[in-house]
């Protein structure tokens, strides 16, 4: 069998395409996960600076020594907050020493669930869906078309 010349324009195109390797990869991977462990967001507490809060304790009585109570409790909760740290779960399990029970104490590390036997499901990096895709440089999962442009126009900018 005699195979025929394959066209130039193709390999061309392939080779402009920089495609990570799987260390890269799993880099960006991370740093991702980072990223997503930083941003700690959660909706705000109505506290007494808050316009509808005031109004609704202005149609009630209040005592002479009541201001003074709450201003200590709201200092008592700052001060407490911020000594407070958002752990990972590595940190949490690292603190309470699990190897030092006895083997018959049910924990988080005993009680772990084995691996799957069923191959891992993919999901789009940018709507969440199952994805049938997966980026050829980033190797992200990917759902539908307009999925990739979208993440060829955002996640790949800096990259490519």
């Amino acid at each position: 069998m005699v195979e025929g010349k394959r066209g130039g324009r193709a390999r061309k195109a392939t080779e402009k395409v920089r495609v990570f390797d799987a260390s890269t990869r799993a880099e960006l991977r991370k740093r991702k996960l980072d990223a997503l462990e930083a941003d700690n967001w959660e909706e705000e507490k109505p506290t007494e600076e808050d316009g509808e809060y005031l109004e609704e304790e202005e149609d009630e009585i209040v005592a002479v020594g009541a201001a003074k109570r709450a201003r200590k409790k709201k200092a008592k909760r700052d001060v407490w907050n911020a000594t407070q740290k958002c752990k990972s779960l590595q940190e949490i399990l690292d603190e309470e020493q699990y190897l030092r029970y006895p083997s018959w104490v049910p924990n988080f590390l005993s009680i772990a669930a084995a691996p799957s036997r069923y191959p891992p499901r993919r999901f789009c990096s940018v709507s969440g869906l199952e994805a049938k895709y997966k980026c050829p440089v980033t190797g992200e999962y990917l759902a539908t078309l307009d999925a990739f442009e979208t993440h060829r126009e955002t996640r790949l900018k800096g990259l490519v």
